[in-house]
């Protein structure tokens, strides 16, 4: 299919490459889930028998302003990606705050005759995408719904490891600094931080594990489809700089692991598992605690949990923001041309 709307073109991972990679440089906040190595090891491992749609939006002046990573399913369009594995969508744009861009992508998804709902989830709810796309998409004579998808907690990071603890809750600031003296007590304690593809891959193995371990939620979760994909994309952002691989160990064995992500001045928690033999030295939280000091020691801004309210984030000074779904349906005034 190509889109006929002015302005909008189809490309491929290929065509768009230099234009990806230009507009995620000049975006505000760019998460790994917009790098097309994200988007396209995805398309590769579950893309299936959906409908690749990748378009970019030109300005009058022929610039690449917009590019929208989307998919075909049927009648129904939505971004590339599902929600089982990535936490936040929307499109990448150099203007976030012009409706421009969208208004031009809407009338040329209204132009597609055989699509009848657009569903674009897990929109950070500091997007202009939810009040741009809900606008310009009910003035095109689309029904459009929005509901609270989930929350992701996050916090600002402040320069030190003793001032981000000195400003957590009275109650979590007491908690977090026994349970270090508890894990301290128990033997040799060393947090690990790998970032070398070579080690990421070596590691990874041992991250499955503890993973799989940590509850039966997460072992049903762990598919060999999923493994494969974690894997290989945990390598392919390492080539880029953007995999961190943390393993908290006693005496020398690991104990639990996280799975994380940088994008900018961002360390996104991406996921994790722990030995619960060792649940009562709270292993799971506090090799969260200390990527927290090792994304504060790195310069990092923010530190985000992403995506569910798990209580250990809240503990660890976690402030929920919202995610979003965004449903459109065809409207008896928005047909197809």
């Amino acid at each position: 299919m190509t889109c006929c709307s002015a302005g909008i073109e189809q490309g491929t991972f290929e065509s768009l490459a230099d234009h990806w990679h230009q507009i995620l440089e000049d975006s505000v906040e760019p998460t790994f889930f917009d790098s097309q190595t994200w988007q396209k090891t995805w398309w590769s491992e579950f893309g299936n028998d959906s409908e690749l749609q990748l378009l970019m939006v030109r300005s009058e002046s022929g610039d690449v302003n917009m590019i929208a990573p989307l998919m075909i399913d049927g009648s129904e369009i939505s971004f590339l990606g599902s929600t089982d594995l990535v936490d936040y969508h929307d499109f990448l744009s150099r203007d976030r705050h012009s409706s421009t861009c969208i208004q031009s992508l809407v009338s040329a998804v209204s132009e597609m005759s055989e699509i009848d709902t657009i569903l674009l989830q897990s929109i950070p709810g500091n997007s202009p995408t939810i009040t741009q796309f809900r606008e310009e998409a009910e003035n095109a004579g689309w029904r459009v719904e929005l509901e609270q998808e989930d929350v992701a907690p996050r916090m600002e990071l402040p320069a030190s490891w003793d001032e981000y603890v000195s400003a957590l809750r009275k109650k979590d600031r007491h908690e977090l600094r026994r349970k270090l003296r508890r894990l301290e007590a128990a033997g040799e304690v060393q947090h690990v931080e790998l970032s070398e593809p070579a080690d990421i891959e070596a590691g990874m193995p041992e991250f499955m594990r503890l993973h799989r371990m940590s509850t039966p939620d997460k072992n049903e979760f762990m598919t060999a489809e999923r493994e494969q994909f974690f894997c290989k994309i945990a390598i392919e952002l390492a080539r880029e700089g953007v995999t961190r691989l943390c393993f908290l160990e006693i005496d020398g064995v690991r104990e639990a692991t996280s799975l994380s992500f940088v994008s900018g001045n961002v360390r996104y928690l991406y996921n994790s598992g722990y030995n619960p033999a060792q649940y009562k030295h709270s292993v799971g939280l506090l090799n969260h605690a200390l990527t927290v000091k090792s994304s504060i020691e790195s310069g990092h801004r923010v530190f985000d949990f992403m995506r569910g309210n798990e209580s250990y984030k809240y503990h660890l000074g976690g402030i929920d923001r919202q995610i979003f779904t965004l449903t459109a349906r065809r409207g008896s005034t928005a047909q197809a041309k």
